[in-house]
């Protein structure tokens, strides 16, 4: 083999090892692309909920949650949030009112940063989207994706 073909070769190898590095588990992202509508107090879990493993060492993981929404008419506020192995929804924010008169939707992105304090344990850890209004009505998620990464 001469030596193009041998840096031809690193270099693929080095391609694959980057890409294999970025990769994310699919346990870790949740994708919906249907429309779904909830209705409820604050705070009840939404049903997307993606799996964390962390190592003997527990780490911060950080989640992101984007998404489009509608709500229905009036002063409507939704606190959305994530529980962590089944504890209280935590670290919550909110989504404001959108009502669209053509019916299309609005986009939000929401990021926390979920600590050990926060109830990850050693191994599987389950982090589930919830959320709710402490005012009535109802909200339409759309096209949304929840992901989680462990912190280096």
């Amino acid at each position: 083999m001469n030596k193009l073909g041998i840096r031809i070769a690193i270099m693929c190898l080095l391609v694959g090892i980057a890409t294999a590095a970025f990769a994310v588990p699919p346990s870790e992202v949740v994708r919906v692309q249907g429309n779904q509508t909830f209705t409820g107090t604050c705070c009840f879990p939404w049903g997307e909920t993606v799996t964390v493993i962390e190592p003997r060492v527990v780490v911060p993981v950080v989640v992101t949650w984007s998404t489009d929404y509608l709500t229905t008419a009036g002063n409507v506020v939704f606190e959305v949030g994530v529980s962590v192995n089944g504890h209280p929804c935590l670290n919550r924010g909110t989504l404001n009112e959108f009502v669209s008169p053509d019916g299309t939707a609005t986009s939000s992105t929401f990021q926390w940063l979920i600590s050990p304090s926060d109830g990850l344990i050693k191994g599987t850890n389950n982090i589930t989207l919830c959320g709710g209004s402490a005012s009535g009505g109802s909200i339409t998620i759309g096209f949304n994706t929840l992901a989680a990464r462990m912190s280096k």
